[in-house]
């Protein structure tokens, strides 16, 4: 992770259209970005367009971007949760038949029963979060996943620190809850 000192610099040379420092923020944000589209939207293809769109939009704006006001990461989420709530809303009015699209996961090396078994753990994973609010989802996506600290989960999300802690730990309650039913054991003493 480049440090903020980096990241600046970076942003202040992509403000004159420089197209290698805005590569190189891509490079630095494009897996964070594209799990949290990928965590909300759920599918493969859809996040993948929903990530290239976000660094599109950042790049066509970028001299909108004011470095004081908030981290370029939260910059970049906002634009990613922007589109993906506009997404959903042209998703509503379209009629279309789901396809159940397995969430990414590791490419598989060592041994393949790991492989197989932590792919198995990740579907399962995966589907018990579908089942949380969207506020939790979100929060623990963004905690976990993109191991964000709680002061920019709360600047990206618009909420409180204490309302990300709260939200955190009725979401960790909810999933251990749910995947306890589906397994039969507290998943969460397991990890």
């Amino acid at each position: 992770m480049a440090s903020e000192a980096n990241v600046r610099g970076l942003v202040k040379k992509a403000k004159t259209r420089d197209p290698e420092a805005f590569g190189m923020l891509y490079d630095e944000y494009v897996d964070q970005i594209f799990r949290y589209v990928y965590y909300k939207v759920g599918n493969l293809t859809e996040s993948q367009d929903l990530t290239g769109q976000t660094f599109l939009k950042a790049f066509e704006n970028i001299n909108s971007y004011e470095m004081r006001d908030v981290a370029f990461s939260s910059w970049l989420y906002r634009i990613a949760h922007n589109l993906v709530v506009d997404f959903f809303r042209r998703e509503s009015k379209r009629e279309s038949v789901p396809i159940d699209d397995q969430p990414p996961t590791a490419s598989p090396r060592g041994n393949p029963v790991e492989s197989v078994l932590a792919d198995l753990e990740s579907e399962r994973l995966y589907k018990a979060m579908q089942k949380l609010t969207h506020n939790q989802r979100e929060v623990l996506v963004l905690k976990f996943i993109d191991s964000l600290s709680n002061a920019q989960v709360a600047e990206i999300m618009g909420i409180s620190v204490g309302a990300v802690k709260s939200t955190q730990k009725r979401g960790l309650l909810a999933l251990n809850r749910i995947l306890s039913n589906s397994s039969g054991t507290d998943y969460l003493e397991r990890v």
